[in-house]
Protein backbone atom coordinates (compact mmCIF):
# COMPACT_ATOMS: atom_id res chain seq x y z
CA UNK A 1 0.00 0.00 0.00
CA UNK A 2 1.46 3.64 -1.29
CA UNK A 3 -0.54 6.08 0.45
CA UNK A 4 -3.96 6.40 2.39
CA UNK A 5 -6.41 8.73 1.95
CA UNK A 6 -8.48 9.99 5.42
CA UNK A 7 -10.40 13.28 6.30
CA UNK A 8 -8.66 13.64 9.67
CA UNK A 9 -4.89 12.16 11.04
CA UNK A 10 -4.21 12.39 14.58
CA UNK A 11 -0.81 12.46 15.99
CA UNK A 12 -0.26 10.60 19.38
CA UNK A 13 -2.11 7.35 20.49
CA UNK A 14 -2.45 8.16 24.34
CA UNK A 15 -6.01 8.36 25.40
CA UNK A 16 -6.81 11.77 24.09
CA UNK A 17 -5.65 10.83 20.58
CA UNK A 18 -7.79 7.27 20.73
CA UNK A 19 -10.41 9.16 22.17
CA UNK A 20 -10.67 11.76 19.57
CA UNK A 21 -10.06 9.30 16.87
CA UNK A 22 -13.13 7.25 17.98
CA UNK A 23 -15.60 9.73 17.94
CA UNK A 24 -14.94 10.59 14.75
CA UNK A 25 -14.96 7.14 13.38
CA UNK A 26 -18.40 6.88 15.07
CA UNK A 27 -19.37 10.18 13.09
CA UNK A 28 -18.29 8.61 9.61
CA UNK A 29 -15.21 10.63 9.20
CA UNK A 30 -12.08 8.51 7.71
CA UNK A 31 -9.77 8.65 10.27
CA UNK A 32 -5.50 7.58 10.83
CA UNK A 33 -4.54 7.58 14.42
CA UNK A 34 -0.59 7.66 14.31
CA UNK A 35 1.65 6.75 17.21
CA UNK A 36 5.27 6.67 17.53
CA UNK A 37 5.58 3.99 20.45
CA UNK A 38 3.66 0.83 21.13
CA UNK A 39 0.90 -0.24 23.65
CA UNK A 40 1.14 -0.74 26.45
CA UNK A 41 3.38 1.25 28.15
CA UNK A 42 3.99 3.12 30.87
CA UNK A 43 2.59 6.76 31.34
CA UNK A 44 1.63 9.32 33.96
CA UNK A 45 -1.35 11.75 34.69
CA UNK A 46 -4.21 8.94 36.23
CA UNK A 47 -6.83 10.60 38.04
CA UNK A 48 -10.16 11.00 36.94
CA UNK A 49 -12.80 13.50 38.44
CA UNK A 50 -16.73 14.17 38.27
CA UNK A 51 -16.20 16.67 35.45
CA UNK A 52 -14.35 13.58 33.32
CA UNK A 53 -16.70 11.56 34.10
CA UNK A 54 -19.99 13.64 33.46
CA UNK A 55 -18.14 14.81 30.03
CA UNK A 56 -17.17 10.81 28.93
CA UNK A 57 -21.09 9.47 30.03
CA UNK A 58 -22.11 12.32 27.33
CA UNK A 59 -19.57 11.50 24.88
CA UNK A 60 -20.37 8.10 24.84
CA UNK A 61 -23.90 9.04 24.68
CA UNK A 62 -24.05 11.53 21.79
CA UNK A 63 -21.64 8.87 19.67
CA UNK A 64 -22.87 5.63 20.32
CA UNK A 65 -19.75 4.06 22.98
CA UNK A 66 -21.51 1.18 24.74
CA UNK A 67 -18.10 -0.33 25.46
CA UNK A 68 -16.23 2.46 26.49
CA UNK A 69 -19.36 4.21 28.74
CA UNK A 70 -18.64 1.71 31.35
CA UNK A 71 -15.29 3.73 32.73
CA UNK A 72 -17.51 6.99 34.10
CA UNK A 73 -18.05 5.15 37.36
CA UNK A 74 -16.16 2.82 39.44
CA UNK A 75 -19.15 0.61 40.01
CA UNK A 76 -19.60 -0.01 36.34
CA UNK A 77 -15.80 0.04 35.25
CA UNK A 78 -15.46 -3.22 37.57
CA UNK A 79 -18.63 -4.66 36.22
CA UNK A 80 -17.52 -4.27 32.64
CA UNK A 81 -13.78 -4.49 32.84
CA UNK A 82 -11.94 -5.57 35.43
CA UNK A 83 -9.23 -6.62 33.75
CA UNK A 84 -8.20 -3.02 33.25
CA UNK A 85 -6.70 -1.59 36.56
CA UNK A 86 -8.06 1.27 38.72
CA UNK A 87 -8.86 2.95 41.25
CA UNK A 88 -11.65 3.99 43.97
CA UNK A 89 -11.34 7.79 43.79
CA UNK A 90 -13.56 8.83 46.32
CA UNK A 91 -12.37 12.92 46.59
CA UNK A 92 -9.89 14.77 47.47
CA UNK A 93 -7.68 14.25 50.64
CA UNK A 94 -4.58 16.59 52.11
CA UNK A 95 -2.26 16.59 54.82
CA UNK A 96 -0.27 18.77 56.29
CA UNK A 97 4.14 17.69 57.00
CA UNK A 98 6.70 19.72 58.67
CA UNK A 99 10.28 18.60 57.42
CA UNK A 100 11.75 16.50 60.16
CA UNK A 101 8.71 16.30 62.19
CA UNK A 102 5.96 13.52 62.94
CA UNK A 103 2.46 13.78 61.18
CA UNK A 104 0.30 15.73 64.11
CA UNK A 105 -3.74 16.30 64.03
CA UNK A 106 -6.20 17.59 66.05
CA UNK A 107 -9.96 17.87 66.52
CA UNK A 108 -10.13 20.81 64.57
CA UNK A 109 -8.45 18.88 61.24
CA UNK A 110 -6.01 22.03 61.00
CA UNK A 111 -3.58 19.80 59.56
CA UNK A 112 -6.03 17.77 57.32
CA UNK A 113 -8.75 18.24 54.52
CA UNK A 114 -10.69 15.95 52.82
CA UNK A 115 -13.37 17.27 50.05
CA UNK A 116 -16.15 14.20 48.71
CA UNK A 117 -16.66 14.11 45.34
CA UNK A 118 -18.94 10.99 45.37
CA UNK A 119 -21.40 9.35 47.46
CA UNK A 120 -20.20 5.98 47.20
CA UNK A 121 -17.86 3.30 46.10
CA UNK A 122 -20.30 2.44 43.45
CA UNK A 123 -20.65 5.96 42.09
CA UNK A 124 -17.03 7.12 42.64
CA UNK A 125 -14.62 8.46 40.36
CA UNK A 126 -11.51 6.48 39.33
CA UNK A 127 -7.47 6.28 39.01
CA UNK A 128 -6.95 5.36 35.50
CA UNK A 129 -3.94 2.88 35.11
CA UNK A 130 -3.13 4.06 31.94
CA UNK A 131 -1.15 1.60 30.14
CA UNK A 132 -4.10 -0.59 30.52
CA UNK A 133 -6.64 2.21 29.64
CA UNK A 134 -4.62 3.79 26.81
CA UNK A 135 -4.01 0.35 25.01
CA UNK A 136 -7.58 -0.50 25.84
CA UNK A 137 -9.01 2.82 23.80
CA UNK A 138 -6.04 2.49 20.63
CA UNK A 139 -7.91 -1.15 20.14
CA UNK A 140 -11.71 0.26 20.51
CA UNK A 141 -10.33 2.42 17.62
CA UNK A 142 -9.17 0.20 15.07
CA UNK A 143 -12.52 -1.97 15.96
CA UNK A 144 -14.37 0.78 14.57
CA UNK A 145 -12.52 1.18 11.55
CA UNK A 146 -9.82 3.65 11.80
CA UNK A 147 -6.37 3.08 10.38
CA UNK A 148 -4.38 2.80 13.42
CA UNK A 149 -0.49 2.80 13.51
CA UNK A 150 2.04 2.01 15.56
CA UNK A 151 5.81 2.50 16.10
CA UNK A 152 5.40 5.10 13.49
CA UNK A 153 7.02 8.39 12.99
CA UNK A 154 5.81 10.92 10.72
CA UNK A 155 7.95 13.33 8.80
CA UNK A 156 7.90 16.73 7.31
CA UNK A 157 3.94 17.43 6.34
CA UNK A 158 3.68 19.07 2.85
CA UNK A 159 0.50 21.02 1.41
CA UNK A 160 -0.73 20.24 -1.68
CA UNK A 161 -4.03 22.64 -2.01
CA UNK A 162 -6.53 21.75 0.39
CA UNK A 163 -4.82 18.22 1.08
CA UNK A 164 -1.64 17.90 3.69
CA UNK A 165 0.50 14.69 3.33
CA UNK A 166 2.19 13.54 6.27
CA UNK A 167 4.91 10.76 4.96
CA UNK A 168 5.09 8.04 7.45
CA UNK A 169 7.78 5.82 8.44
CA UNK A 170 7.23 2.45 9.94
CA UNK A 171 9.16 -0.13 12.11
CA UNK A 172 9.06 -3.58 11.61
CA UNK A 173 5.70 -4.12 9.74
CA UNK A 174 5.81 -4.30 6.05
CA UNK A 175 3.12 -3.05 3.58
CA UNK A 176 1.92 -0.08 5.15
CA UNK A 177 1.28 2.89 3.87
CA UNK A 178 3.98 4.84 3.12
CA UNK A 179 2.05 8.37 3.21
CA UNK A 180 -1.01 9.97 4.50
CA UNK A 181 -3.26 12.31 2.31
CA UNK A 182 -5.61 14.15 4.55
CA UNK A 183 -7.63 17.47 4.86
CA UNK A 184 -6.68 18.27 9.01
CA UNK A 185 -4.07 17.16 11.53
CA UNK A 186 -4.13 16.56 15.14
CA UNK A 187 -1.79 17.02 17.49
CA UNK A 188 -2.21 14.68 20.22
CA UNK A 189 1.39 13.97 21.38
CA UNK A 190 1.66 16.04 24.54
CA UNK A 191 4.54 16.70 25.56
CA UNK A 192 5.99 15.51 22.45
CA UNK A 193 4.72 18.91 20.83
CA UNK A 194 4.44 17.34 16.79
CA UNK A 195 2.78 20.26 15.16
CA UNK A 196 4.79 22.94 17.28
CA UNK A 197 7.96 21.77 15.93
CA UNK A 198 7.19 21.77 12.43
CA UNK A 199 5.21 25.00 12.77
CA UNK A 200 7.90 26.47 14.67
CA UNK A 201 5.04 27.51 17.11
CA UNK A 202 6.27 30.13 19.65
CA UNK A 203 6.74 28.86 23.25
CA UNK A 204 5.15 30.73 26.15
CA UNK A 205 5.91 28.95 28.83
CA UNK A 206 7.77 31.77 30.95
CA UNK A 207 4.42 33.56 31.08
CA UNK A 208 2.85 30.40 33.39
CA UNK A 209 3.64 31.24 37.00
CA UNK A 210 3.42 27.43 38.53
CA UNK A 211 6.97 26.56 38.00
CA UNK A 212 7.26 23.13 39.13
CA UNK A 213 9.38 19.46 38.68
CA UNK A 214 8.84 15.81 39.82
CA UNK A 215 10.03 12.63 40.50
CA UNK A 216 7.54 9.55 40.49
CA UNK A 217 6.96 5.88 39.91
CA UNK A 218 4.36 3.27 40.47
CA UNK A 219 5.20 1.11 43.61
CA UNK A 220 4.03 -1.84 45.58
CA UNK A 221 4.12 -2.39 49.19
CA UNK A 222 3.23 0.99 49.82
CA UNK A 223 1.17 0.98 53.73
CA UNK A 224 -2.22 2.80 53.50
CA UNK A 225 -2.00 6.15 55.17
CA UNK A 226 -4.86 5.58 57.01
CA UNK A 227 -2.95 2.56 58.66
CA UNK A 228 -0.19 5.30 59.44
CA UNK A 229 -2.52 7.31 60.86
CA UNK A 230 -4.67 4.39 63.36
CA UNK A 231 -1.32 3.17 64.31
CA UNK A 232 -0.19 6.35 66.01
CA UNK A 233 -3.61 7.02 67.65
CA UNK A 234 -4.87 9.43 64.93
CA UNK A 235 -8.84 8.80 64.50
CA UNK A 236 -10.22 8.99 61.34
CA UNK A 237 -14.05 8.55 62.47
CA UNK A 238 -14.40 12.07 61.52
CA UNK A 239 -12.94 11.25 57.34
CA UNK A 240 -15.73 11.40 55.21
CA UNK A 241 -14.19 8.97 53.17
CA UNK A 242 -11.48 6.71 53.20
CA UNK A 243 -8.44 8.53 53.02
CA UNK A 244 -6.50 6.60 50.65
CA UNK A 245 -9.79 6.46 48.47
CA UNK A 246 -8.81 9.32 47.15
CA UNK A 247 -6.40 11.34 45.00
CA UNK A 248 -4.16 11.71 48.38
CA UNK A 249 -1.84 14.70 48.95
CA UNK A 250 0.61 15.11 51.25
CA UNK A 251 1.30 19.01 51.82
CA UNK A 252 4.65 21.09 52.92
CA UNK A 253 6.26 24.20 52.05
CA UNK A 254 7.74 23.84 49.10
CA UNK A 255 6.21 21.18 47.08
CA UNK A 256 3.26 18.11 47.38
CA UNK A 257 3.84 14.37 47.06
CA UNK A 258 0.74 12.72 45.10
CA UNK A 259 -0.64 8.97 46.21
CA UNK A 260 -3.38 7.03 43.78
CA UNK A 261 -4.03 3.30 44.87
CA UNK A 262 -4.79 1.32 42.29
CA UNK A 263 -6.63 -2.27 43.10
CA UNK A 264 -3.85 -4.13 42.31
CA UNK A 265 -2.17 -2.53 45.62
CA UNK A 266 -0.02 -0.45 43.33
CA UNK A 267 0.29 2.71 43.86
CA UNK A 268 1.02 5.98 41.81
CA UNK A 269 3.45 8.42 43.77
CA UNK A 270 5.54 11.10 42.94
CA UNK A 271 6.91 14.21 45.18
CA UNK A 272 6.83 17.32 43.18
CA UNK A 273 9.19 20.49 43.98
CA UNK A 274 8.33 24.47 43.54
CA UNK A 275 11.14 25.52 41.52
CA UNK A 276 9.55 29.11 42.52
CA UNK A 277 11.19 28.39 45.95
CA UNK A 278 14.55 26.18 44.98
CA UNK A 279 16.80 24.82 42.30
CA UNK A 280 16.58 21.68 40.88
CA UNK A 281 18.91 18.94 43.08
CA UNK A 282 22.12 17.81 41.17
CA UNK A 283 20.83 13.95 42.62
CA UNK A 284 19.72 10.96 40.49
CA UNK A 285 16.16 9.86 40.54
CA UNK A 286 16.39 7.29 43.08
CA UNK A 287 18.73 9.52 45.47
CA UNK A 288 16.13 12.46 45.29
CA UNK A 289 13.48 10.12 46.30
CA UNK A 290 15.20 8.92 49.44
CA UNK A 291 16.20 12.38 50.17
CA UNK A 292 12.42 12.98 49.97
CA UNK A 293 11.30 10.14 52.31
CA UNK A 294 14.06 11.50 54.45
CA UNK A 295 12.70 14.94 55.17
CA UNK A 296 9.28 13.51 56.20
CA UNK A 297 9.18 10.64 58.61
CA UNK A 298 5.24 10.41 58.59
CA UNK A 299 5.29 9.39 54.73
CA UNK A 300 9.00 7.64 55.04
CA UNK A 301 7.01 5.12 57.52
CA UNK A 302 4.57 4.21 54.48
CA UNK A 303 7.17 3.91 52.09
CA UNK A 304 9.61 1.25 54.59
CA UNK A 305 9.06 -1.73 52.53
CA UNK A 306 8.12 -0.13 49.03
CA UNK A 307 9.59 -0.98 45.80
CA UNK A 308 9.01 0.02 42.20
CA UNK A 309 6.93 -1.56 39.74
CA UNK A 310 6.59 0.66 37.17
CA UNK A 311 8.26 1.76 34.56
CA UNK A 312 10.60 -1.11 33.63
CA UNK A 313 13.27 1.92 34.48
CA UNK A 314 12.69 2.62 37.79
CA UNK A 315 11.70 6.13 39.20
CA UNK A 316 11.97 9.41 36.64
CA UNK A 317 12.57 12.70 37.50
CA UNK A 318 11.24 15.55 35.38
CA UNK A 319 12.62 19.29 34.36
CA UNK A 320 9.75 21.68 34.22
CA UNK A 321 6.39 20.32 34.31
CA UNK A 322 4.50 23.44 32.36
CA UNK A 323 4.32 23.80 28.94
CA UNK A 324 2.51 26.66 27.15
CA UNK A 325 2.34 27.46 23.40
CA UNK A 326 1.23 31.05 21.58
CA UNK A 327 -1.10 28.44 19.13
CA UNK A 328 -3.67 25.85 19.76
CA UNK A 329 -4.84 25.61 16.48
CA UNK A 330 -4.69 27.38 12.55
CA UNK A 331 -6.87 26.62 9.91
CA UNK A 332 -5.96 23.06 9.06
CA UNK A 333 -4.68 21.82 12.10
CA UNK A 334 -5.82 21.84 15.89
CA UNK A 335 -3.62 20.17 19.01
CA UNK A 336 -5.89 18.78 21.80
CA UNK A 337 -5.33 20.81 25.10
CA UNK A 338 -2.91 18.90 27.19
CA UNK A 339 -0.34 19.49 24.06
CA UNK A 340 -1.47 23.12 23.73
CA UNK A 341 -0.75 23.62 28.14
CA UNK A 342 -0.32 22.21 30.75
CA UNK A 343 0.07 23.04 34.13
CA UNK A 344 0.02 20.42 37.08
CA UNK A 345 -1.27 17.66 38.45
CA UNK A 346 -2.54 19.61 42.00
CA UNK A 347 -5.93 19.86 41.32
CA UNK A 348 -6.39 16.17 38.78
CA UNK A 349 -7.26 18.41 35.70
CA UNK A 350 -5.31 16.86 33.21
CA UNK A 351 -8.09 13.66 32.02
CA UNK A 352 -10.76 16.56 32.30
CA UNK A 353 -9.40 19.12 30.38
CA UNK A 354 -8.58 16.77 27.68
CA UNK A 355 -11.96 15.09 27.35
CA UNK A 356 -13.57 18.69 27.20
CA UNK A 357 -11.50 19.58 24.22
CA UNK A 358 -12.21 16.47 22.74
CA UNK A 359 -16.05 17.15 22.99
CA UNK A 360 -15.64 20.92 21.79
CA UNK A 361 -13.14 19.60 18.99
CA UNK A 362 -15.08 17.24 17.61
CA UNK A 363 -18.06 18.46 17.30
CA UNK A 364 -16.32 21.88 14.86
CA UNK A 365 -14.25 18.73 12.99
CA UNK A 366 -17.62 16.84 12.44
CA UNK A 367 -19.82 19.91 11.57
CA UNK A 368 -17.42 21.66 10.10
CA UNK A 369 -14.38 20.50 8.40
CA UNK A 370 -14.70 21.15 4.36
CA UNK A 371 -17.03 24.59 5.43
CA UNK A 372 -16.70 28.34 4.91
CA UNK A 373 -16.98 28.75 8.82
CA UNK A 374 -14.29 25.81 10.12
CA UNK A 375 -11.26 28.69 10.41
CA UNK A 376 -13.33 30.77 12.69
CA UNK A 377 -14.59 27.26 14.74
CA UNK A 378 -11.37 26.76 15.13
CA UNK A 379 -10.05 30.22 16.90
CA UNK A 380 -13.03 30.36 19.16
CA UNK A 381 -11.38 26.81 20.26
CA UNK A 382 -8.39 28.07 20.22
CA UNK A 383 -9.28 30.91 22.65
CA UNK A 384 -11.23 28.83 24.86
CA UNK A 385 -8.10 26.71 25.60
CA UNK A 386 -6.11 29.37 26.03
CA UNK A 387 -8.00 31.03 28.90
CA UNK A 388 -8.54 27.21 29.76
CA UNK A 389 -4.87 26.83 30.58
CA UNK A 390 -5.06 29.89 32.34
CA UNK A 391 -7.43 29.25 34.81
CA UNK A 392 -5.69 26.43 35.78
CA UNK A 393 -2.97 27.97 36.08
CA UNK A 394 -4.20 30.54 38.82
CA UNK A 395 -5.72 28.12 40.48
CA UNK A 396 -2.70 25.82 40.97
CA UNK A 397 -0.32 28.70 41.12
CA UNK A 398 -2.60 30.01 44.29
CA UNK A 399 -2.13 27.41 46.09
CA UNK A 400 1.81 26.51 45.69
CA UNK A 401 2.22 29.61 46.98
CA UNK A 402 0.26 28.84 50.21
CA UNK A 403 2.13 25.35 50.72
CA UNK A 404 3.58 25.72 54.15
CA UNK A 405 0.69 27.38 55.89
CA UNK A 406 -1.90 24.89 55.75
CA UNK A 407 -5.33 26.66 57.08
CA UNK A 408 -4.25 29.75 53.48
CA UNK A 409 -3.47 26.24 51.77
CA UNK A 410 -6.92 24.92 52.38
CA UNK A 411 -8.67 27.83 51.80
CA UNK A 412 -7.44 28.28 48.78
CA UNK A 413 -8.67 25.38 47.34
CA UNK A 414 -12.01 26.40 47.79
CA UNK A 415 -10.99 28.16 43.85
CA UNK A 416 -10.72 25.04 43.02
CA UNK A 417 -13.36 23.47 44.29
CA UNK A 418 -16.16 26.28 43.90
CA UNK A 419 -14.99 26.09 39.92
CA UNK A 420 -15.69 22.43 39.48
CA UNK A 421 -18.59 22.14 41.38
CA UNK A 422 -20.19 25.09 39.76
CA UNK A 423 -19.06 23.50 36.36
CA UNK A 424 -20.54 20.06 37.42
CA UNK A 425 -24.25 21.49 38.00
CA UNK A 426 -24.22 23.91 35.35
CA UNK A 427 -23.26 21.00 32.98
CA UNK A 428 -25.99 18.65 34.37
CA UNK A 429 -28.87 21.69 34.84
CA UNK A 430 -28.24 22.12 31.12
CA UNK A 431 -30.88 21.21 28.33
CA UNK A 432 -28.95 20.47 25.16
CA UNK A 433 -25.09 21.39 24.51
CA UNK A 434 -23.16 22.36 27.34
CA UNK A 435 -21.04 25.31 26.21
CA UNK A 436 -19.04 27.03 29.04
CA UNK A 437 -14.87 26.54 29.20
CA UNK A 438 -13.68 24.00 31.55
CA UNK A 439 -13.54 25.26 34.95
CA UNK A 440 -15.50 27.87 33.98
CA UNK A 441 -12.70 29.91 32.31
CA UNK A 442 -14.83 32.25 30.21
CA UNK A 443 -17.07 33.33 32.94
CA UNK A 444 -15.22 37.09 33.44
CA UNK A 445 -17.07 37.55 36.50
CA UNK A 446 -15.36 34.25 37.82
CA UNK A 447 -12.15 34.92 36.09
CA UNK A 448 -11.92 38.28 38.08
CA UNK A 449 -12.33 36.27 41.57
CA UNK A 450 -9.41 34.33 40.79
CA UNK A 451 -7.26 36.52 39.74
CA UNK A 452 -7.66 39.17 42.73
CA UNK A 453 -7.66 36.08 45.12
CA UNK A 454 -4.35 34.51 44.27
CA UNK A 455 -3.49 37.62 44.52
CA UNK A 456 -4.38 38.08 47.73
CA UNK A 457 -3.12 35.00 48.52
CA UNK A 458 0.82 36.79 48.25
CA UNK A 459 -0.35 39.84 50.56
CA UNK A 460 0.68 39.79 53.83
CA UNK A 461 -3.23 39.40 54.84
CA UNK A 462 -4.18 37.86 58.01
CA UNK A 463 -5.37 34.23 57.73
CA UNK A 464 -8.62 35.33 59.67
CA UNK A 465 -9.39 38.37 56.65
CA UNK A 466 -7.93 35.88 54.28
CA UNK A 467 -10.61 33.37 55.25
CA UNK A 468 -13.57 35.96 54.91
CA UNK A 469 -12.50 37.39 51.82
CA UNK A 470 -12.60 33.87 50.15
CA UNK A 471 -16.22 33.27 51.31
CA UNK A 472 -17.67 36.20 50.70
CA UNK A 473 -15.93 36.35 47.02
CA UNK A 474 -16.90 32.44 46.36
CA UNK A 475 -20.53 33.33 47.62
CA UNK A 476 -22.23 33.99 43.89
CA UNK A 477 -20.60 30.69 42.65
CA UNK A 478 -20.24 27.90 45.23
CA UNK A 479 -23.27 25.24 45.14
CA UNK A 480 -21.95 23.02 47.92
CA UNK A 481 -21.17 25.17 51.25
CA UNK A 482 -17.51 25.51 50.87
CA UNK A 483 -15.30 27.76 52.79
CA UNK A 484 -17.76 26.57 55.75
CA UNK A 485 -15.79 26.79 59.22
CA UNK A 486 -18.52 24.28 60.68
CA UNK A 487 -17.08 21.81 58.51
CA UNK A 488 -13.62 21.79 60.46
CA UNK A 489 -11.96 21.16 56.69
CA UNK A 490 -14.29 17.40 56.51
CA UNK A 491 -16.27 18.61 53.48
CA UNK A 492 -18.81 15.40 53.32
CA UNK A 493 -21.59 16.83 50.77
CA UNK A 494 -19.69 18.25 47.84
CA UNK A 495 -20.53 15.08 45.75
CA UNK A 496 -22.95 16.07 42.31
CA UNK A 497 -25.91 14.03 42.64
CA UNK A 498 -26.31 10.61 41.10
CA UNK A 499 -27.79 9.58 38.33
Amino acid sequence: MSALDVDVAIVGGGFGGSFLALVLRRAGLRVALIDRGRHPRFVIGESSTPIANLVLKDLCCEYDLPNVAPLAKYGTWQARHPQLVSGIKRGFSYFHHETGQPFVADAEHSTELLVAASSSDQHSDTHWLRQDVDAFLFREVGAAGADCFEDCEVGEIESVGQVFNLPLKHGQVENLPHELRTRFVVDGSGEGQFLAKRLKIEDRTHELRTNSRTVFAHFADVTRWKCCLESHGIDTAEHPFDCDHAALHHVFAGGWMWQLRFNDETVSAGFVQDLNRGERPNLSAAAEWESWLRRFPAISEQFANARVVRPEGGLRSTGRLQRKLARAAGGWWAMLPNTAGFIDALHSTGIAHTLCGIERLARILIRSLGRDDLESQLREYERCVRAEVEMIDLLVSGCFAAMGDFQRFATATMLYFTAATSYERARLASVGEFRPAFLLADDEQWLAVVRRMCDRLREACSIEQFEKEMSEAIRPFDVVGLCDPAARNMYRHSAMPEN
